[in-house]
């Protein structure tokens, strides 16, 4: 594992910020950090590692196969899977390693993966207090609002858009991002009112 983790921390895959991500963010390819994006985005992840350990796994001859999966994810549930980014043909060997892989034509969906791409650009901002809790009483009071309604709640934040970004990477609110391109008419709604 180690040396799989040292021959993938020499590349980088952009972009370079995570939300969710315990320990040092490395990824094997372009693929898998695209689907990290998607991991950060989902509200049933809350928590996932890079290349966390060797699992043993079937391959479709039936001979068993050490394997680094490119993910460990934490559901919300708490249940820990591994994932990997695209099709390996390896299958769990029994009940108790539960393992999938993401076809690529899941991952690179559009709109989604390039909004999840900009909206990472933001993964590190920290959002003042008095906006945070302006926004939170006005979607109380308006839920749902516009992403350039949010952003007008802004006052102190340099970036009044990155900020209602920020907010929702970090799961604060909820931000319409999978259909559409984000937008001025975006759709930004309080977390407790989320359908």
């Amino acid at each position: 594992t180690l040396s799989r983790r040292r021959a993938s921390s020499a590349r980088r895959f952009g972009p370079v910020g995570t939300v969710f991500c315990i320990g040092r963010p490395v990824f094997r390819s372009q693929i898998a950090r695209d689907l990290a994006l998607l991991l950060d985005l989902d509200p049933a992840v809350t928590a996932w590692s890079c290349l966390p350990a060797v699992v043993e796994l079937a391959s479709a001859d039936g001979e068993i196969v050490n394997h680094v999966p490119d993910f460990r994810v934490v559901g919300s549930e708490g249940r820990e899977s591994f994932l990997d980014a695209g099709e390996t043909g390896l299958t769990p060997i029994g009940p108790t390693i539960t393992y999938r892989t993401i076809p690529e034509d899941e991952i690179r969906v559009e709109p989604a993966l390039a909004n999840a791409r900009e909206m990472m650009r933001y993964a590190k901002r920290v959002v003042p207090l008095g906006d945070r809790v302006r926004l939170l009483a006005y979607l109380e009071e308006m839920s749902p609002i516009t992403l350039i309604e949010a952003a007008s709640a802004m006052r102190e934040s340099p970036e009044p858009i990155g900020a209602v970004v920020a907010l929702a990477l970090k799961r604060v609110i909820a931000l319409e991002w999978r259909e559409t391109p984000i937008g001025p008419e975006t759709q930004v709604r309080s977390r407790c009112r989320q359908n």
